[in-house]
């Protein structure tokens, strides 16, 4: 083990100086701790130690002296560094970003570059996320060639970021334009949201449907992706509001913000399908709308559902199996001639009923039915368990309560109370239509198989979500204020942005998010006593895809130089690989 002077870049309080320590740990490598906070400068000065700086190292000295002399010694900084986020930083190079953002944050007078501060920021919300504080202290310090920040300094940035985060969003994707040209004749839309272990609500924090059913506070968050499904724009919204204006909005704002000229193709999952937004794509903003419908319930017509089951020679199923004969999926289409009504209460209240003609798609998997019809039965036997006890109400029936009657029709058309009683009408349709998609379009003129391709893009924003929470650690956010939560969320947006960008326009889809995160996380070099680096990442698939496309010779050596690390950092044009 070895002690170091961490001088940490001056915050609103001056300097901050603390004794470190790096150790190795076996199994896990050496890992540097914070070993005695000696405080500010300012401080030290005012308690009589005339030069703080001389009087720390002085003691380092004396930390080091004490040990054995033949100990090993590791250097006064962290030996062991992370290499691999040279990908993030050259996708981020590619965007000519830098002076832009410069001139954009002129104003605020940062002690340090701003680009250079954004960018740690993404990096390690790659490389190992987690609170701020661990981002200070732990991660971006042992990044290798990276600036590092005070933890005032990573709450102050990130809180500006949010202060107006469209407009980071807005810099980033002008940029991105320039480079890989946007495609938005398609553009896919979802929402999720993120819960917060608070008590009580707040103006951004509100209760409402959680994803993962959590009673918490929540935020909402709403994300658009082009047609080559790279995000396109994110809005926060709080928790108590409905999802559905939020396609509207976005649509309008992104159209706006960009100049997006031509007709656009909305597309979206039943969760946003309602006749208010098919209204404002078809008949305020002369747009096209892909929308799936739910094939259960009451919004379904009677026809519509004998519809989805027939198989006749005038509704002739198209079939998809494998190359071992199984079926993978199969789908038929309407004719697209028919006209449907809709009707919405428009802001004032008054009642706007409209008719749109529309294609029909219905797509069956037996994948999707034997899932479906598993958490059906599932739900039919916590139904069957729930009718059991006496006195539950239907809110303790929670989400089995759809297949369970509670009350009848007395004789005067008044409620009269029954013994809670099995729906088996209800379990029946269920079963009975499980595996069944359908999908509503405007876009009458394109064959079914077109219109099924491009629904089902919507995989790769649920997937967007997932990295955001699962690899990314979106939640928890470790922020309080609403800017700060804001700040928060637009750099993991961005962070998947990057990733994403790599992935399609570099990788060409060749590699996933989690292969090219892996490897980021993996790729880590230890100096040793002479000054080379050991590479401690491992071979794979996805280290010689990477070393393939950006024809890397030294990336899998064993010993490398300071100039064939440096030469990661610098002269990675992924422009050429495009």
């Amino acid at each position: 083990m070895n002690y170091f002077l961490k001088r940490t870049k001056p915050s609103k309080k001056g300097e901050y100086l603390q004794i470190y320590i790096s150790e190795y740990i076996p199994g896990k490598g050496s890992r540097n701790r914070s070993h005695i906070a000696l405080g500010y400068v300012s401080d030290m000065i005012a308690r009589g130690i005339a030069d703080p700086v001389a009087y720390a190292e002085r003691m380092v000295a004396e930390l080091n002296d004490s040990k054995e002399k033949d100990a090993p010694q590791i250097g006064e900084t962290s030996v062991s560094k992370n290499v691999g986020h040279f990908l993030l930083k050259a996708m981020i190079d590619s965007l000519s970003i830098d002076s832009d953002l410069a001139m954009m944050t002129s104003n605020r007078r940062f002690r340090y570059g701003f680009s250079s501060f954004l960018r740690a920021m993404i990096y390690a919300q790659v490389v190992d996320p987690g609170s701020k504080l661990m981002a200070s202290e732990r991660v971006i310090p042992n990044l290798y060639g990276c600036e590092s920040f005070s933890y005032d300094q990573i709450l102050d940035g990130v809180t500006y970021i949010g202060s107006d985060y469209q407009k980071f969003i807005e810099l980033f994707n002008r940029h991105i334009q320039d480079v890989y040209p946007r495609r938005t004749g398609n553009v896919f839309f979802d929402c999720t949201n993120y819960y917060f272990e608070i008590d009580t609500e707040d103006g951004l924090r509100r209760k409402g449907p959680s994803k993962e059913n959590r009673k918490s506070p929540i935020v909402g968050q709403a994300l658009l992706l082009d047609a080559d499904q790279i995000p396109l724009g994110m809005t926060l919204f709080p928790g108590n509001e409905s999802e559905k204006p939020q396609l509207r909005r976005h649509i309008e704002d992104i159209k706006d913000r960009y100049d997006v000229e031509g007709r656009v193709v909305q597309v979206a999952d039943k969760g946003l399908n309602c006749a208010r937004n098919i209204y404002a794509a078809v008949r305020e903003a002369d747009d096209g709308y892909i929308f799936s419908k739910s094939v259960h319930g009451k919004n379904l017509s009677a026809v519509e559902k004998e519809w989805v089951l027939l198989d006749n020679e005038n509704n002739v199923w198209v079939e998809k199996r494998d190359t071992s004969g199984k079926l993978v999926y199969k789908y038929k289409e309407s004719s697209g001639k028919d006209s449907y009504t809709y009707s919405f209460k428009d802001d004032e209240g008054a009642e706007q009923t409209f008719t749109v003609r529309e294609k029909r798609v219905v797509s069956y998997n037996p994948s999707l039915a034997a899932k479906q019809k598993r958490e059906i039965m599932k739900e039919v036997d916590k139904a069957m368990r729930n009718i059991t006890i006496k006195g539950l109400t239907r809110e303790e029936f929670g989400d089995c309560a759809k297949y369970v009657e509670f009350e009848a029709k007395g004789r005067d058309g008044k409620k009269a109370k029954i013994s809670p009683r099995i729906k088996q009408d209800k379990i029946d349709e269920d079963l009975r239509y499980a595996g069944y998609n359908l999908i509503v379009t405007s876009e009458v003129d394109k064959p079914g198989d077109e219109i099924y391709r491009i629904y089902h893009g919507l995989w790769r924003i649920e997937e967007s979500f997932r990295i955001m929470k699962s690899y990314l650690l979106a939640r928890p956010a470790f922020m309080r204020t609403a800017d700060g939560i804001y700040g928060h969320f637009t750099v993991c947006y961005l962070a998947l942005t990057v990733l994403r960008l790599l992935e399609i326009k570099v990788f060409k889809d060749e590699l996933t998010p989690a292969e090219i995160i892996g490897f980021i996380r993996d790729y880590n070099v230890t100096e040793s006593t002479n000054g080379t680096y050991i590479n401690n990442a491992t071979a794979g698939s996805v280290y010689r895809k990477i070393k393939e496309v950006l024809g890397l010779s030294k990336l899998g050596n064993l010993y490398l130089k300071k100039k064939n690390i440096d030469n990661f950092f610098r002269n990675v044009d992924l422009n050429t690989s495009n």
